[in-house]
């Protein structure tokens, strides 16, 4: 499940149109999902969260069942998605998260645990990366208790719920794994990850170039 809903203040308009390496954000997010061999679809709010061209005909979209909420509210959706469809769960990826190797969230998968998250060890202020994470369906009530109770944050909530983390020395034999959650925020994010595409040549064997 691609999370492209974000309001995208930071960088002045819908990052998932934002383009690197010839693809939007939302198209290479969608793209390292189908190269680690998932099924994908999109949370989005608005019709302009999708670049032109991806429309609801074309990939599943869900728009969020909490508005405001924050990436709990994308995730609550997902879940309850995933619950429909008799899933046992999603890998949740952040469309600004646009270096991310199929080969990792592969690897993050395995892991998969039928009551707890797996998410991986981070380099950044929450330790953990919970938007390139799996989470399984069971967790839907509890998304649903936090958001009533106006309890919207991510890194909370994964902690909350006994995670597997997946330490960082587990995945760093996965080419481009070094720079794999550099977040786009800001256009000058999207400026170090066009760098960091263009000197990553194994991308190209991945199915997704610079990731």
């Amino acid at each position: 499940m691609v999370l492209a809903g974000g309001r995208s203040r930071r960088y002045g308009k819908p990052k998932a149109r934002a383009r690197l390496a010839g693809l939007t954000l939302l198209e290479r997010a969608l793209a390292i999902l189908q190269a680690a061999g998932l099924e994908t679809g999109v949370i989005a709010n608005r019709a302009d969260d999708l670049p032109v061209g991806l429309t609801p005909a074309a990939v599943p979209v869900r728009p969020d069942l909490t508005p405001g909420a924050g990436p709990l509210g994308g995730l609550h959706a997902g879940l309850t998605w995933a619950r429909e469809r008799g899933d046992a769960g999603v890998f949740l990826l952040g469309c600004d998260l646009p270096l991310v190797p199929p080969a990792l969230v592969a690897r993050l998968a395995i892991g998969f645990d039928a009551a707890r998250p797996a998410v991986p060890a981070s380099p950044g202020p929450l330790g953990i990366e919970p938007l390139c994470a799996c989470y399984p369906a069971s967790l839907v009530t509890a998304a649903e208790r936090w958001l009533a109770a106006g309890r919207f944050g991510m890194g909370k909530f994964v902690r909350a719920h006994d995670p597997v983390v997946v330490a960082r020395d587990q995945f760093a034999s996965v080419a481009g794994a070094q720079c794999a959650f550099l977040n786009v925020n800001t256009p000058a994010d999207l400026e170090r990850a066009a760098e960091l595409a263009a000197l990553r040549p194994e991308a190209h064997r991945s199915g997704v170039a610079g990731a």
